[in-house]
């Protein structure tokens, strides 16, 4: 019975969000309760809320101040040269741009960190999607993919705990993996190309006029748009583009994205440079917050944040706080100042926040009532065991599902040992068990039990039901991928 309202919930929840009849926020408090009550364990529920209230306490604290730290930074223009450079490379072509977020979303994930990773990509990357009507479902998406991908690195968390849990080096798990993970994360920069071709063709040609003065820009035809857009500059020489878009849509009119096709945002590129949101604050040149004169302390004080973030000197918590300090009492001396800055992304804070509480009431009644224990145990028991000797196989496949229906550690920690021991009784070594169970991480970056996805949605400005719909094909798509990448190479 746990088994079936396990699922039943995680199924309820996830068609309320994706058909958008509740919030993320709502959803994730109130079907948990109710589903805790229906097992009847609704005496239990406020302990199994604080038990899930205390273990994301610290992501939490961690992800306030992270963004409070790169909300700074982009107010004072760190990130300003790369949106400059960006756009020079892309010349305001909507396929370079979705490819450039592919690649920009992996090198930062370097780092380890998916907040980090999604701060940093939707502050340098977003201002460009707004500015030329580009559906920002579509960064989001490739975003969350290529971290997926990326997420597997050592110290970015499921490759240590497979580790742990089946007592074995993470470099023996890891670096026979990278062959495959570099087929998936080829299949990403395939996927994005595709993605950007699509988006080309439904906005038409563009091109960016002040990009580079040393290539000539074709003579516009037929009828055209122009938009201005800052090109953004940590210093104090930034200049100003041209954008213009020439339509070159089918007969019959502009391409529009058909309905439910992932591309809900079909702003024309006049539309979207009239938004005045914080998100095109970043190109603005002229900006009152911009700090030239301390651009190589920001960018040497970020630097060394990702460096202790990556060797884990302190807490990932207490280093985002230290750093959002310095970084506020620095750049900002006056008082009023910095309750103005923290006043400008309380928004975002609130909004993530507010999710990842809600998301521990979610966790902590799967948990607490059991049911995520016996969705594991039915799982692995209605295996046959004529696939025994494919078990690593069968580990990666069960890897997409469980990775977006419940959290690394309980995957780790509960279902991979119980698959290791069944793969050992049929010559299948925890090795390969280890390196199959990283198969689901480019999905399960989108999990809603991922506090980090909230920033990505929350940033963005783009409904969780929304990106949900658009990501999981291509993110199952990736992980088969590998999977199969894997299979060939010998290594699960």
């Amino acid at each position: 019975m746990l088994t079936i309202l396990g699922f039943v919930m995680i199924a309820t929840f996830l068609v309320l969000i994706m058909t958008k009849k509740m919030s993320p926020i709502a959803a994730l408090v109130l079907i948990p309760a109710l589903f805790c009550v229906l097992v009847g364990q609704g005496a239990h529920l406020g302990k199994y809320v604080l038990d899930g209230v205390g273990d994301l306490a610290p992501t939490a604290a961690m992800l306030m101040f992270a963004i409070i730290y790169f909300g700074i930074m982009i107010d004072v223009g760190l990130f300003d040269p790369i949106v400059r450079g960006i756009l020079r490379f892309c010349r305001a072509d909507p396929l370079r741009i979705v490819v450039g977020t592919a690649v920009l979303a992996a090198i930062v994930s370097l780092d380890g960190d998916g907040s980090t990773t999604f701060m940093i990509t939707v502050s340098a990357m977003l201002p460009l999607y707004r500015r030329l009507g580009m559906s920002v479902v579509v960064l989001t998406g490739v975003a969350a993919t290529a971290n997926g991908v990326m997420n597997t690195l050592p110290w970015g968390g499921p490759t240590a705990r497979a580790a742990t849990a089946l007592h074995l080096d993470a470099g023996d798990i890891f670096v026979p993996m990278i062959p495959a993970l570099a087929v998936g994360l080829l299949c990403v920069l395939v996927l994005s190309y595709a993605l950007g071709l699509r988006e080309r063709r439904r906005l038409g040609t563009l091109t960016f006029e002040g990009a580079d003065d040393r290539e000539p820009q074709p003579e516009p035809t037929d009828e055209t748009e122009t938009v201005l857009v800052g090109a953004g500059a940590g210093a104090a020489e930034a200049g100003t583009g041209r954008l213009s878009l020439r339509k070159s849509g089918r007969a019959g009119g502009r391409p529009t994205a058909a309905a439910g096709d992932g591309t809900p945002d079909s702003s024309t590129p006049s539309q979207a440079a009239s938004d005045s949101g914080a998100e095109s604050a970043v190109l603005d040149p002229d900006r009152a917050t911009l700090r030239p004169k301390l651009y190589w302390f920001n960018a040497a004080l970020t630097v060394a944040l990702l460096v202790l973030l990556i060797t884990q000197l302190l807490p990932i918590p207490v280093l985002f706080l230290l750093g959002a300090a310095i970084a506020l009492t620095v750049n900002f001396r006056d008082m009023a100042d910095q309750k103005a800055r923290i006043a400008a992304h309380s928004e975002n804070v609130l909004n993530v926040a507010g999710m990842v509480f809600a998301a521990a009431v979610f966790t902590g009644v799967l948990t607490g009532t059991g049911m995520v224990d016996e969705m594991a145990r039915t799982v692995v028991n209605a295996i046959p065991d004529a696939l025994g000797p494919h078990m690593a196989v069968v580990t990666g496949i069960l890897s997409i599902p469980f990775t977006y229906l419940m959290s690394n550690d309980g995957f780790y920690f509960g279902i991979v040992p119980i698959l290791s021991e069944a793969g050992a009784a049929h010559g299948v070594s925890s090795l390969e068990i280890a390196r199959a169970s990283l198969i689901g991480q480019p999905l399960h970056m989108s999990s809603p039990l991922v506090p980090a996805v909230y920033v990505l949605v929350g940033m963005a400005k783009v409904e969780f039901g929304e990106h949900t719909r658009f990501t999981i094909k291509w993110a199952v798509l990736t992980s088969l991928v590998v999977l199969g990448a894997g299979l060939l190479f010998g290594i699960v």
